[in-house]
């Protein structure tokens, strides 16, 4: 096997192969710069997310050493983050040197099967990031298979390899996962944070692996390298429509690769073949199968005129109450050319190409117009662009497959910003409704085609919404704030209720009503103040203790033990019953006499005791009844509890994963619906927080409750993913059950 040429550091044999690996080592060269220059811009994009995310945990943080500890991973990344950017970078460019390539990957793959032989020796930290990057690596490697198996064979021949399974290849997805492994070792951050890194490794830079391998295929087949090897990919970057390499005549069948495609790769040849799979049948398309030579194709421009003349028209005006329906555009563009065909001598008609983004551009909207997600008026807002989009669309097909794409990020923009927006009334005067009718019609009125106009009202719009959101957010946690104040205000009542009440139950002799009365309406303000400020002063057992020896020291004593306590406790007793009674201004001119009589029932308790055996009359329920009629009552509801929560177990799944900031629909009981956002999730207090788009408290609901409304559909989890690719994945899903069927 001749593996002599590759790149500059590979050997040549002889002069005359010398001017063919010059070629191969500036091809290889140039393939390197332009996929390590990718990856190290997905990689800059990657660290300002890991910025934002930990800022935004560390914002929800539960408690401040959660906080600090968020705040302490994000100060570690960004002092560490150029040098995990430059191992990372020098890690790359030396997959490309040629011992690496030329490298059996058997021996990685023996590697691999030593270190699972020896697992239980590995940490469980250690353990776990092997296991994120070994899952990110391999599902990478599945959904990019065809793309990096056709840049494998092509790049293998610049360096004579005729056997990519005795080497290893460059970009390949555990390459490049264990380059940042490696560039990462030396963060000293908790095994939690460094998951989230991985994560946000994974979303930024591995799920967009595709578009580098597609531009190297591209490179490739533009210099001649295997150009007959072909198989579904995706296109990530911008690229001129007459750049683009439409699907002339595809065959009539399912591509065998295009199972295995993951959803997300929604490409146009992707869609172009689904579409010509199910054209003899799609009631979408706007052309068949005629006879050339009667055809007249309309050029692209004729096209992009008649769907400025069709957006002036008057049916594609807004419907009166601000709801919309989607414009018909193949049924109108076949008006419009049959009207223009009336003395032509040919049938005008669209090439492919454009048919196929006229009919994609229209399923694209029906999922918007019918996307829960979006309250109705927004979507009618939003429907107005299908014509501007399907400009965009014509001009620059990568919109369907490049999230990046200017027109793409608006969409998602308007859509997201939309999520919390409520149909409440006079919401149609509400800023945010207004600013997105602005840009619409800035859409509409100033479009000419220039796709730079989609990114200067996207920014214009970030900017709003980012004043918008720093409003909402101080009034958030003002709200946040004051809610968990009034949740533990009730936990400190209830918990102070309960602990009188158990107090004067357990009691076995009559309590004398002035004391019961103290201890509710006086010593119970005690007892919340120290709830309250347990956490920091930790009074909470001290005040029960009180109460406690209150109770205590009015029972009969039936020991010369119990004299002697009781002699030794009462006069703290009341000197702490003062004290406490005088901090909440408990009766503050009568507190004396409180004091007093207090002392005199104690005295009366103390000289009242005997000891002679003989049983002290009590007139009350024994408190071993009263307790088990309450403990046979509260087995009672329990089971009832219990048949309903394994009714709801699903749903209580749901609510334990769901995340701040996940936004809800409710029902109300007379039909009105309203949105709002997860704020605080309180579990000691069995308590959930929803705020609306102001930040305002709209509802607060127990576990128990809202598994409860979730099972009876009143209340509704919004999908908080980019809408424009929930749509192209639905899109793609019913082109493929088409084609299957």
């Amino acid at each position: 096997m001749n593996k002599s040429s590759g790149v500059s550091y590979l050997n040549t044999s002889g002069s005359q192969t010398a001017t063919q690996d010059n070629s191969d080592q500036k091809v290889i060269r140039k393939i390197r710069q332009e996929a390590t220059r990718d990856l190290n811009e997905m990689l800059h994009s990657m660290f300002d997310g890991i910025d934002d995310s930990f800022f935004e945990l560390a914002n929800n943080a539960r408690t401040n050493n959660e906080q600090n500890r968020f705040f302490e991973a994000m100060r570690e990344i960004r002092i560490k983050r150029k040098g995990i950017e430059s191992d990372f970078n020098t890690t790359i460019n030396l997959l490309f040197a040629s011992d690496q390539v030329l490298k059996k990957k058997n021996q990685e793959a023996q590697t691999n099967n030593t270190n699972i032989d020896n697992l239980t020796l590995v940490q469980n930290e250690d353990l776990e990031e092997d296991i994120a990057t070994s899952s990110m690596s391999s599902k990478a490697c599945s959904n990019f298979q065809g793309p990096l198996l056709q840049f494998h064979a092509r790049i293998g021949k610049l360096y004579g390899i005729s056997d990519l399974s005795e080497a290893s290849p460059p970009l390949d997805p555990k390459d490049i996962s264990h380059a940042f492994s490696e560039a990462c070792s030396n963060i000293d951050i908790q095994i939690k944070e460094k998951l989230i890194v991985y994560k946000q490794f994974d979303r930024y830079v591995l799920s967009s692996l595709g578009s580098i391998l597609e531009n190297a295929n591209n490179t490739l087949i533009r210099l001649g390298i295997m150009p007959s090897l072909k198989t579904p990919g995706i296109r990530q970057k911008y690229a001129p429509k007459n750049e683009v390499s439409p699907s002339p005549l595809i065959k009539n069948t399912v591509p065998t690769q295009l199972n295995s495609e993951p959803e997300h790769l929604n490409t146009l040849p992707h869609l172009q073949s689904l579409l010509a799979n199910i054209r003899t049948t799609s009631s979408h398309t706007t052309t068949s199968k005629v006879d050339t030579r009667k055809v007249q194709m309309i050029s692209t421009q004729d096209l992009i005129n008649m769907l400025t003349e069709l957006q002036k028209s008057p049916s594609t005006k807004p419907q009166a109450g601000g709801h919309s329906s989607l414009i018909d555009i193949p049924t109108a563009l076949q008006r419009s050319l049959h009207n223009s065909a009336s003395h032509e001598t040919k049938k005008p008609s669209f090439n492919q190409t454009d048919d196929d983004l006229i009919n994609l551009v229209s399923m694209l909207f029906e999922f918007i117009l019918d996307d829960y997600n979006l309250a109705p008026p927004i979507q009618a807002l939003i429907s107005r662009l299908q014509i501007p989009i399907l400009k965009v669309v014509i001009k620059d097909n990568s919109f369907f497959s490049t999230s990046g794409h200017p027109a793409r990020q608006l969409l998602n923009s308007l859509a997201k910003a939309g999520l919390g927006w409520g149909e409440q009334k006079h919401n149609n005067r509400d800023p945010l409704y207004e600013k997105i009718h602005e840009i619409v019609h800035k859409i509409l009125n100033q479009f000419t085609g220039d796709v730079a106009l989609f990114e200067q009202l996207n920014n214009e719009f970030k900017q709003f919404m980012k004043k918008d959101e720093r409003k909402s957010r101080l009034v958030e946690q003002r709200t946040k704030a004051a809610g968990i104040g009034l949740i533990k205000s009730r936990q400190a009542q209830k918990s102070v209720e309960e602990s009188i009440n158990q107090l004067i139950l357990a009691t076995t002799f009559p309590i004398p009503d002035f004391i019961t009365a103290t201890l509710r309406n006086g010593w119970s303000r005690v007892m919340f103040l120290a709830f309250l400020k347990d956490e920091q002063e930790h009074q909470w057992i001290n005040v029960n203790k009180v109460a406690e020896d209150l109770i205590w020291c009015l029972q009969p004593l039936k020991t010369q033990k119990h004299r002697q306590h009781w002699i030794t406790v009462v006069p703290k007793l009341l000197k702490d019953l003062r004290s406490g009674l005088e901090d909440v201004s408990y009766k503050t001119a009568e507190l004396d006499a409180t004091i007093s009589t207090i002392r005199v029932a104690l005295t009366s308790a103390f000289k009242n005791s005997s000891f002679d055996g003989t049983e002290v009359t009590n007139n009350k329920t024994p408190s071993s009844i009263r307790l088990n009629k309450q403990a046979a009552d509260k087995s009672a509801v329990n089971k009832q509890l219990e048949s309903q929560d394994n009714k709801l177990d699903e749903h209580f799944a749901d609510l334990d994963n769901m995340e701040i900031g996940t936004w809800l629909e409710f029902t109300r009981l007379n039909g009105n619906k309203y949105r709002c956002k997860l704020s605080t999730k309180l579990p000691e207090a069995d308590c959930f927080i929803f705020v609306n788009r102001m930040g305002l408290k709209t509802i607060e609901k127990t576990r128990a409750e809202l598994a409860n409304d979730l099972s009876k559909k009143q209340v509704i989890i919004l999908e908080q993913g980019l809408m424009i690719d929930r749509a192209m994945n639905a899109v793609t899903s019913t082109l493929r059950q088409k084609a299957l069927t």
